[in-house]
C-alpha cells in the first residue's frame, strides 16, 4: 500500500486548500441604512433561534451560503460528503455550498470581490492570502470576529488562551481579527529533507556524506558506475523540484545562510534579502558545478510534482538523491527502503543549517464571515464546532467508522484502503481533507504504514533547524502597496538570474551589475516594507 504516513505527512496536502465563491450571496442583506436595519432585525430573531451552547446549535434550521474549493480533482461537493451530513445532524445548519475548481479560485476570488456579491462566509485552509484578510477586513467587507470568539467559540477562544502567540498572528494592524486559522500544533517543524540512496551508497562502499564537497563526489560516484544494473547510463545523481518542501533552499545553509522562496529571512531582529548576499552567490555557484557536471536533473527547474513523482517512483530505480518531505511521498515502500535521510551538508565554514516552520498557525485566511451574513452567531458557533479536537482529526483524516477505527481505549488508527483507492482518496471520500478548516492538538492517529516518519525527521533536523523565522504577519495596506509595487518585478528578475547561474554559470561575472539592478529596482524599500512591520508585530502585546 502506497502513501505511508499519510496520516501525519500528508498534512502538507491537507493544507493546500482554498476557496471558491462567485455567485453566492443568496439570501445575503441590502446595502446602506436600510440593509443595516433589515440585518438588525434578522439578527435578533436568529438569536432567538440560536443555542448559546451545546447542540444543536440552532432550534430551528438555519441555511447557510459558504464558499468553497475542491482538494482534489474528483473529490464530491461537499455537501455529499459523510463528514458534513453528520455536523448537519449535529448543528441543524445547513450550509448551500458553493463549489469552484481550485485552479480557479484567485480568477473567481477577484470577480466576487469587485461585484460586491459575497457568501456568508468562507471556508477554506489558504481560502484567502493574508494580505487579503487584512485589505478586505479594513473595508468592512469582512467583519471583526474578536466578539463572537469571545461568547461563541469555546473551543477556538480556549486555543487562543492556551496559546496567546496566535492572537499575536491573528491580529491585523487595525487591532482587529477578521478571520480564523487552520492550526496544527503538532506540526513537523522541519518540512524539506534530504535523501541519499543508502543501498548504492553501500554498493560503492561509501559513507554517508557529511560536507558539500562529499556530496559532490558522491554523485559523481552515482553517475560513473551502473548502479541499478539495467546495463544503460541513466542514473540521476540528483534531483530536487522547486518548492519549498522539495528544493534546495535549505540546503544553502551549508554556506552560512539559508534561503526561501521568498528569499525573506532573519539575522537576529533584522530583516535580510537572501539573494543579495555573499553566501547565496557560494551556494549557487556550488549548485553550478553540480549541474556543469551532469550530477543534477535537467529538469529540476520545470518539474512539477506529477512529474517528480513519476521520476522518482520509476521502475528503473535511478534516483540517487533528492529533497521531499518523505521518501515514500512518493515511493512504494519497498524503493523508499532504499533512502535514508540525512542531517543538513556542513559547509566549508562550519555552518550547518535548516529551515524550519514552526507548528501552529498554518494559514491565517482559512475562514471569514462577510458583512452581508444575517446569522454571525450561528456562523460562529459552526466553525467553532470544527475546532473540536475529534472533529478537527476526522475533518482532515476522514471519518471515524469508515477511514478510521477507534479502538476501545478511545485511540484511533487508520483503517486501510479499499481496493482501486489509495489512502489520500479514500480520506477525501468521507471528509474535506486537504479542504478543510482545523485545529489539530494533539497527534493524528497512526497508519500502519511502515517507514521513516515526519517525528523521525524532526529528531535529525532539530540541532540544525533555524528557530528565527520571519512570522506569518499582517502588512497594512501601504506596505502591501509598496510590496505590490516592486516585489512581482524584483522576484521574476531573481528567479530569471538563479535559473541563468545554475545552469550556465556566470555568477562571478555578473553579480555586481545584479546587486546593483535590485537596488534600482527599490530592493531596500521593499526591505524596508518586511523589516516595518516585524517590528510592529514584535511591539504588539
Amino acid at each position: 500500500m502506497r502513501r505511508k504516513g499519510w496520516l501525519y505527512g500528508s498534512l502538507t496536502t491537507a493544507l493546500a486548500l482554498a476557496v471558491g465563491l462567485s455567485g453566492c450571496g443568496g439570501d445575503s442583506g441590502g446595502d446602506g441604512a436600510a440593509g443595516k436595519k433589515d440585518d438588525k432585525a434578522q439578527q435578533t430573531k436568529g438569536n432567538a433561534n440560536l443555542n448559546a451552547t451545546g447542540l444543536p446549535i440552532v432550534k430551528e434550521k438555519v441555511n447557510l451560503n459558504i464558499a468553497a474549493t475542491y482538494g482534489i480533482a474528483g473529490q464530491k461537493p461537499f455537501g455529499e460528503l459523510p463528514f458534513f451530513k453528520e455536523t448537519e445532524e449535529k448543528t441543524n445548519v445547513h450550509i448551500n455550498w458553493n463549489m469552484n475548481d481550485k485552479n480557479n479560485w484567485k480568477e473567481k476570488k477577484n470577480l466576487m470581490f469587485a461585484s460586491g456579491d459575497y457568501p456568508d462566509a468562507i471556508y477554506g485552509h489558504f481560502a484567502l492570502e493574508t494580505d487579503e484578510v487584512a485589505k478586505y477586513g479594513s473595508q468592512g467587507i469582512f467583519i471583526p470576529l474578536e466578539g463572537l470568539i469571545e461568547k461563541y467559540a469555546p473551543n477556538f477562544n480556549k486555543i487562543l488562551k492556551d496559546n496567546p502567540s496566535y492572537k499575536k498572528e491573528l491580529t491585523s494592524p487595525d487591532g482587529h481579527i477578521y478571520s480564523l486559522p487552520t492550526i496544527d500544533g503538532t506540526y513537523p517543524v522541519s518540512k524539506d529533507a534530504l535523501f541519499i540512496n543508502k543501498k548504492w551508497l553501500d554498493q560503492l562502499k561509501l559513507p554517508v556524506p557529511t560536507t558539500p564537497d562529499e556530496f559532490y563526489k558522491t554523485l559523481k560516484a552515482f553517475k560513473d558506475n551502473d548502479m541499478n544494473g539495467n546495463g544503460k547510463k541513466d542514473e540521476v545523481p540528483f534531483s530536487f523540484r522547486v518548492h519549498a518542501i522539495t528544493g534546495i533552499y535549505s540546503m544553502y545553509g551549508s554556506f552560512g545562510l539559508l534561503d526561501r522562496q521568498d528569499h525573506i529571512v532573519m539575522n537576529g531582529d533584522q530583516v535580510v534579502y537572501s539573494a543579495i548576499r555573499p553566501e547565496y552567490k557560494e551556494a549557487t555557484k556550488y549548485f553550478n558545478k553540480l549541474f556543469a557536471e551532469g550530477l543534477v536533473d535537467v529538469e529540476s527547474l520545470a518539474h512539477d510534482e506529477k512529474v517528480y513523482g513519476s521520476k522518482l517512483r520509476s521502475k528503473e530505480r535511478n534516483v540517487g538523491a533528492f529533497v521531499a518531505w518523505l521518501a515514500n511521498t512518493y515511493m512504494e515502500d519497498d524503493q523508499a527502503a532504499d533512502y535514508i535521510p540525512i542531517p543538513p551538508l556542513k559547509g566549508p565554514g562550519g555552518a550547518q543549517l535548516w529551515n524550519s516552520y514552526p507548528a501552529g498557525i498554518l494559514s491565517k485566511g482559512a475562514f471569514v464571515i462577510t458583512s452581508t451574513n444575517k446569522n454571525p452567531e450561528v456562523t460562529m458557533r459552526w466553525i467553532d464546532y470544527m475546532y473540536d479536537p475529534m472533529v478537527s482529526i476526522q475533518a482532515v483524516n476522514g471519518m471515524i467508522g469508515t477511514v478510521l477505527k477507534q479502538n476501545a481505549d478511545g485511540s484511533l488508527e487508520a483503517n486501510d484502503p479499499p481496493s482501486g483507492m489509495n489512502a489520500n482518496e479514500f480520506r477525501h471520500s468521507t471528509a474535506p481533507a486537504s479542504s478543510s478548516v482545523f485545529a489539530k492538538t494533539k497527534d493524528t492517529p497512526p497508519s500502519k504504514s511502515k517507514g521513516i516518519t515526519k517525528g523521525d525527521m524532526d529528531k535529525i533536523y532539530a540541532p540544525f533547524l533555524d528557530k528565527n523565522v520571519f512570522p506569518n504577519l499582517y502588512f497594512t495596506p501601504e506596505e502591501d502597496d509598496v510590496r505590490t509595487r516592486y516585489l512581482t518585478d524584483i522576484d521574476a528578475y531573481v528567479k530569471k538570474m538563479h535559473a541563468k547561474w545554475l545552469m550556465q554559470g556566470g555568477i562571478d561575472a555578473e553579480w555586481d551589475d545584479y546587486v546593483k539592478k535590485l537596488k534600482e529596482m527599490n530592493l531596500d524599500k521593499l526591505v524596508k516594507v518586511y523589516q516595518d512591520a516585524y517590528n510592529r508585530y514584535k511591539a504588539m502585546k
